[in-house]
């Protein structure tokens, strides 16, 4: 890394330092290549959290200059930044989304991408702000990070026109009720910028780029402190002197606010709960994807499928799916068979597992598995609809194992598969009915297939309940199983600590994201 950032310096005409051993190496080397490219930028807002922002603990807002697009756009493809798209309803003009993996800790970096000044309320940013020029023109070389950001003067006017283009009546009534002293977001942003910005220079720039009715509240706010009334009194003014640059009317404005608000609610609980086939938030323009864990019991299969989808759902639609037949997420349908099984499971708990089959707990499995097998069927074929059209539609899905028929009987293949050649020919229709879901999942197949290889000795001391043999016939088989070649297979070792384990399978998710 040193050296290739070394070499990229000395290439370019940027005579400045080198950005510092500060935050993550894809960030590092996003602000070289920034650097090597003579491209004007700056991390415009919040750069009180800049140091979070270059670890990838929060979001990097960085305004450039226009006309240098196909320079801009090879700086971030060379930096490892790709572009995602929001929604409709969640997109705002003139910025775009990028993300990025470090590839040394796994994290995600989010990058706002400005072209333009666009801010405002929540939810809407109905401003745009001719003063992208300014900003570029009177940034400053922050040594500490090596990175541009917007003088703080600029800065911290920003700050105070960005509260005032988001108060609402709510606002208002929130100051009514709060208690004194309270410490938000606002307010450690101003106390840090206040302790770097000359007042001065402030108002001289609030009333040349904003106009004069601004001076009286703006001086009472740098001597005074940010109270709610002198906050209110500089709103006013600023509303006023910016209508010019509302991007809508008073009306549409207040209605596109509320309906982006819903949608903006709806995408929170799509991600906490439901996980909705929808695109609501963020997602790839160059398709969906659908990823697969295999493995035996015991890899690790659910442990990565929730640190995938945690990891990705927070900045992408992701839908998580369950294909198993234990105890993860199913059917209505199959939950009055699900609690039989475990009162089967209860009844006949001793002995080996040979002697489990034969006894009891056998015969009434056996008698069970036509109606499991037809039901499990069932909740595939609706699964895999709900897996195509989330990924037709630009989404992630994140599969915990996957229909196969290559191997019949168990490793989530065909249950009923020894019916095909019954002389019954009911058998043999139930037989083909099942089979149904397990051919379709083979014509859809998985974008990307992990396959989790545990040792039988570290899998069995994970699931003690099953034989080494039971252990041994799931490894051989999640190996042996075959894929398309335009399917990305990857096996990893699923023996290593759990974050080797994490890093390995988020590097190669991030191939064909």
């Amino acid at each position: 890394m040193k050296d290739d950032r070394e070499n990229l310096l000395q290439r370019s005409n940027w005579n400045g330092a080198p950005t510092p051993e500060i935050g993550l190496a894809v960030v590092q080397r996003l602000l070289d290549r920034l650097h090597a490219a003579d491209l004007q930028y700056c991390h415009w807002k919040s750069n009180e959290h800049l140091d979070a922002g270059m670890r990838g603990l929060t979001d990097l807002d960085v305004l450039v200059e226009p006309w240098r697009g196909d320079d801009l756009q090879r700086t971030l493809g060379e930096s490892g930044f790709r572009r995602f798209q929001a929604t409709a309803l969640t997109a705002y003009p003139a910025v775009e989304d990028y993300l990025a993996v470090d590839d040394a800790t796994g994290t995600l970096v989010h990058l706002h991408l400005h072209h333009r000044l666009t801010l405002g309320q929540k939810h809407l940013k109905g401003y745009r702000l001719p003063w992208e020029a300014q900003a570029l023109a009177t940034r400053r070389f922050d040594p500490t990070h090596g990175a541009y950001v917007t003088a703080p003067e600029l800065e911290l006017l920003l700050l105070l026109v960005r509260d005032a283009l988001k108060r609402r009546i709510r606002t208002t009534v929130a100051a009514w009720i709060r208690v004194k002293g309270g410490n938000d977001d606002f307010e450690r942003e101003f106390a840090w910028l206040v302790e770097r910005a000359e007042a001065d220079a402030v108002v001289s720039l609030a009333t040349g780029m904003i106009g004069p009715k601004t001076e009286a509240p703006l001086r009472r706010i740098l001597t005074d402190g940010a109270r709610h009334s002198d906050r209110a009194a500089f709103a006013k003014a600023v509303r006023a002197a910016l209508r010019p640059h509302r991007t809508y009317g008073a009306i549409s404005a207040a209605l596109f606010m509320k309906v982006r608000e819903v949608f903006w609610l709806l995408g929170g609980l799509s991600r906490r709960r439901f996980h909705w086939a929808i695109p609501l938030r963020r997602t790839s323009p160059r398709g969906g994807i659908v990823v697969a864990f295999l493995g035996s019991d015991g890899a690790g299969k659910s442990t990565m499928r929730a640190d995938t989808v945690s990891w990705l759902g927070q900045k992408l639609d992701v839908v998580p799916i369950y294909f198993g037949s234990g105890d993860g997420p199913g059917s209505l349908l199959r939950l009055p068979l699900q609690i039989a099984r475990r009162l089967v499971d209860r009844r006949a708990v001793s002995g080996t597992p040979s002697q489990r089959r034969s006894g009891l707990r056998g015969r009434l499995r056996a008698v069970a598995l036509i109606p499991w097998a037809l039901s499990l069927s069932l909740e595939k074929r609706a699964k895999l609809r709900r897996m195509i059209r989330a990924r037709n539609r630009g989404l992630v899905v994140i599969c915990d194992r996957y229909p196969q028929d290559q191997f019949q009987g168990f490793n989530d293949g065909c249950l009923l598969g020894r019916f095909a050649s019954s002389s019954s020919r009911l058998a043999q229709a139930l037989a083909r009915w099942e089979a149904r879901a397990y051919a379709d999942a083979r014509l859809y197949p998985p974008d990307v297939v992990i396959k989790l290889i545990a040792s039988p000795e570290v899998a069995l001391s994970r699931r003690p309940e099953m034989s080494a043999e039971e252990i041994e016939n799931r490894i051989k088989v999640v190996r042996a199983l075959r894929f398309p070649d335009e399917t990305l297979v990857a096996e990893i070792d699923a023996d290593q600590p759990l974050d080797e384990v994490v890093q390995s399978v988020r590097r190669v998710i991030w191939k064909v994201l």
